[in-house]
């Protein structure tokens, strides 16, 4: 028995472990952290064995989901509070999230440990204070849950060649009998959350004569974390590092200017010059001068990316 769990441990531990993270202009994490409101959802690109199978699996860049909760000195209810405080012994200005991991059931994690990632907001649509303090409070009284357990034939899924598979079994095919471990590896917890207050990820519509258009609340087997970032009921909010709004008036911006390549291969960039602009020659100085042949230099010139050639 104790050789089991052993086996187990070791595969978790494998499964779980995580590669170098390549720092990525996709996401601001300080916006992201400024941004953020209780009740919502945070997706994250994952680097570990386990997240590059659910990645293969759903063919998407998503491969975990957690439940934003705010600051525990923001919560009102002194309960809820004494319960964080049991899985979290961090100051309490910390932002939280809780979420399920595998090998460690569902846990309250601070949103810094995202901050290397690409991760992205999923906020609810049209969900009241009440219902958000719900989910919340829901949450929070399922930490500690799921830990542990020799669901060993469930960790099977994780070593399966999901690649040789058509790309439509295989999402068909990683659900079916989803165990305890797969649960906490995708955003079937998340989904639990907002399914007790009714509010589902995915709702099933039903079309009938009488009553028009009827929207029924859906109990999926597995949730993935992709369904939460296309679900209809969810807001995507992204924050890259530059803001866009700032230049919705201009043209081609922030990639304005004169610009040329820099040459280097490893490092792309355009090397913006601030020099002032030679007037154009009046009609007479033209004629007046004789035509040139073109220069050895000109072929190794880079047309300005704001050109109006195009």
């Amino acid at each position: 028995m104790q050789m089991f769990k052993q086996i187990i441990t070791f595969i978790l531990d494998w499964l779980t472990r995580s590669r170098e993270v390549r720092d990525h202009g996709l996401s601001d994490f300080h916006r992201v952290r400024a941004e953020v409101q209780p009740c919502d959802v945070v997706l994250v690109e994952g680097c570990s064995k386990s997240d590059r199978v659910i990645q293969t699996v759903t063919r998407s860049p998503w491969s975990h989901a957690a439940l934003y909760i705010g600051r525990p000195l923001d919560i009102a209810d002194s309960d809820l509070k004494t319960i964080i405080s049991h899985f979290f012994n961090g100051p309490p200005d910390t932002p939280l999230l809780i979420e399920a991991r595998l090998g460690e059931g569902i846990v309250v994690t601070p949103l810094d440990l995202y901050e290397q990632d690409h991760i992205r907001l999923c906020r609810p649509k049209s969900l009241s204070s009440k219902d958000a303090d719900q989910v919340i409070r829901f949450a929070i009284n399922r930490l500690g849950a799921h830990k542990g357990g020799g669901y060993l034939f469930d960790l099977f899924r994780f070593f399966f060649p999901w690649s040789l598979l058509p790309t439509d079994w295989r999402c068909s095919g990683f659900k079916r009998w989803a165990g305890r471990h797969t649960k906490n590896v995708t955003a079937a917890f998340v989904a639990e959350c907002f399914g007790f207050i009714q509010f589902p990820v995915y709702p099933l519509v039903k079309t009938t004569g009488e009553q028009g258009v009827q929207l029924l609340r859906r109990h999926p087997v597995l949730c993935m974390p992709y369904e939460i970032d296309q679900s209809p009921n969810f807001e995507i909010i992204k924050y890259p590092f530059i803001d866009f709004k700032l230049y919705e008036h201009e043209r081609l911006i922030p990639w304005k200017g004169s610009g040329i390549y820099s040459g280097v291969e490893q490092d792309p960039a355009l090397v913006f010059q601030s020099g002032e602009e030679t007037p154009a020659p009046t009609p007479v100085e033209e004629t007046a001068k004789a035509p040139q042949a073109p220069q050895a230099d000109n072929a190794h010139k880079v047309t300005p990316i704001n050109s109006r050639q195009d």
